[in-house]
C-alpha cells in the first residue's frame, strides 16, 4: 500500500471522527454551536475537501496496481512440485548457492517450475517441457537470504494513531447559560452604554380631593460596557505546514480558536464573581437543610435587589462536588416523606448539568474554588465581536503569522440582582 495513501486516509478518518466528537459534545449538552465550534467545523471541512482531491488519484492508481500484481502472479504461479525442506538445509547439501548473473537464477527458476524447453524433442510435434528439477530448486533454496526489519530500520515509519489528544474545554458553560454572547457587530468606539432606570416615578393615596397627587421624576442613568480585545498569535513555518502529519496547519487553528473560547469564558466569569460585592449568604450547616435554607435566603435577595427571582446558580467544581453529594445521598438514599425524588435536586457524574431546589445549576470551571452565586442571568449581558482567522504571508522566510481574536464587552446592570453563597466552615 502506497504509504502517503496511507497517511492522507488516516488524516481524513481522524478529521471526520473530530466532527462527530464536536457534534456529539454539543447534542449532549443541548445547544447551540458557538463561534469558536463552527469556525473549527469549517476549517475541518475544508481539510477533508483537500485531501479526498489528494487521495482520488492515487486510490485510482492503487487499484491499477493489484490488477498488475494478480496478473503477474497467476503467470508466474509454480506448477510442479515444491522442493522438500529440511530444517533449513537444502537438497545438495548445506552450502549458499552462488549466482554470477541473473541469467543463471532466471534458468534455475524456469528449471525448478518445469517452464524449461525440451530439446531433444521432435520439433514437428510442438513443445515440450522437462520436468521440475529438483536440483535447480535446491539451489535457488540456498540463494535465498532471511531478511527482516532489522536490515531495514529507514523504511519503517513511526506511525501516529488517532487523534491529537487536546485537553482544552472550550464550551464556555457561563456565556451559554446567559442565551449566548450578545452580537457587538457595528458599536462604533471603545465602549458603549446600556440605559438603567435608577429612579422610577412615584404613585400614592392622594391626599384629599383636588390635591396634587405624589409626584417624583424618573431617572435613566449610563451603564457603561468597555470592549476588549482577545486573541493569540503563532508565527509558524512553511515547513511546519507541508512536513507534518497530521498537518500542523489544521491543529494549530483549532487550538488557537479553542484557546480564545477559554480566555473569554473565563474573562466574563470573572467579571460576574468581582460585580457580586453585596448580597452574601453563609451556609449554616453542611447539610441539605443548611444549604436549602442558604438558598432560599440568597433567592430573597436576589429579588428584592434586581426585581426578579433567579433562575440560575453558578458554582466552582468543589462547590459542585458538596452540592452534589448532599442532593445525590437525599435523592438516592430517604427522601423526605411527601417528596418526591427529583425535588430535591438532581446531579450526576456523568456531566456539569443539573438543578437543586429545581433551580438549574451551572459549573464554570474558571471560577475560583468556593464559588457559589445566585441570581437572574438577565442581569448580566456578555457581547462579542469574532474576529476569526488573519493570516498572512512572509515570503522572505518561508513562514505564515496566524492570528485569531475579537472583541468582548460585559457588565451588570444590577448588582444586587445577584448573591453569593459561602460554604461552611468545614464540610
Amino acid at each position: 500500500m502506497n504509504p502517503v495513501l496511507v497517511r492522507l486516509q488516516a488524516e481524513r478518518a481522524r478529521a471526520v471522527e473530530f466532527i462527530d466528537t464536536l457534534l456529539a459534545r454539543v447534542e449532549s449538552e443541548s445547544r447551540d454551536l458557538v463561534d469558536a465550534e463552527r469556525s473549527n467545523l469549517e476549517a475541518t471541512r475544508q481539510r477533508i475537501a483537500e485531501l479526498d482531491a489528494q487521495i482520488e488519484p492515487l486510490a485510482a492508481f492503487e487499484d491499477l496496481r493489484g490488477v498488475h500484481h494478480e496478473s503477474s502472479a497467476r503467470v508466474l504461479a509454480p506448477v510442479g512440485p515444491a522442493p522438500a525442506a529440511d530444517n533449513g538445509r537444502s537438497l545438495g547439501g548445506g552450502a549458499a548457492a552462488e549466482y554470477r548473473t541473473a541469467g543463471g537464477v532466471i534458468v534455475d527458476i524456469l528449471r525448478s517450475r518445469g517452464f524449461f524447453p525440451d530439446r531433444t524433442a521432435n520439433a514437428s510435434s510442438g513443445p515440450r517441457f522437462l520436468p521440475p528439477d529438483a536440483e535447480a530448486a535446491s539451489r535457488l533454496a540456498r540463494a535465498v537470504v532471511n531478511q527482516t526489519t532489522a536490515d531495514t530500520p529507514g523504511l519503517l515509519p513511526t506511525p501516529i494513531v488517532g487523534q491529537v489528544v487536546n485537553l482544552i474545554d472550550a464550551s464556555r458553560p457561563f456565556i451559554t447559560s446567559l442565551g449566548g454572547a450578545k452580537p457587538m457587530g457595528g458599536i462604533p468606539g471603545k465602549s458603549f452604554e446600556r440605559p438603567k432606570i435608577t429612579q422610577h416615578t412615584q404613585s400614592g393615596i392622594q391626599a384629599a380631593e383636588k390635591t396634587a397627587l405624589p409626584s417624583r421624576a424618573m431617572k435613566i442613568d449610563p451603564i457603561t460596557f468597555t470592549k476588549a480585545t482577545h486573541g493569540g498569535t503563532v508565527d509558524v513555518s512553511r515547513q511546519d505546514i507541508d512536513w507534518t502529519s497530521p498537518s500542523a496547519w489544521d491543529i494549530l487553528v483549532r487550538d488557537l480558536a479553542d484557546v480564545y473560547a477559554v480566555d473569554t469564558e473565563q474573562d466574563a466569569a470573572n467579571g460576574l464573581v468581582a460585580a457580586v460585592v453585596t448580597n452574601t449568604v453563609a451556609v449554616a450547616t453542611d447539610d441539605l437543610a443548611g444549604w436549602a435554607a442558604a438558598l432560599y435566603t440568597a433567592a430573597g435577595l436576589v429579588y428584592k435587589g434586581g426585581g426578579r427571582l433567579p433562575d440560575r446558580v453558578w458554582c466552582s467544581i468543589d462547590m459542585w462536588g458538596m452540592l452534589g453529594a448532599l442532593v445525590d445521598t437525599a435523592r438516592l438514599g430517604f427522601p423526605p416523606a411527601g417528596f418526591a425524588a427529583g425535588q430535591l435536586g438532581e446531579s450526576d457524574l456523568t456531566q456539569f448539568g443539573g438543578y437543586v431546589l429545581q433551580l438549574p445549576r451551572i459549573v464554570v470551571p474558571s471560577f475560583p474554588d468556593g464559588t457559589c452565586i445566585v441570581g437572574s442571568s438577565p442581569l448580566f449581558e456578555v457581547y462579542e465581536e469574532t474576529i476569526g482567522l488573519l493570516s498572512v504571508v512572509e515570503p522572505s522566510i518561508l513562514g505564515v503569522e496566524v492570528a485569531y481574536g475579537g472583541y468582548l464587552a460585559w457588565g451588570a446592570l444590577e448588582e444586587k440582582g445577584f448573591a453569593k453563597i459561602t460554604g461552611p466552615a468545614a464540610p
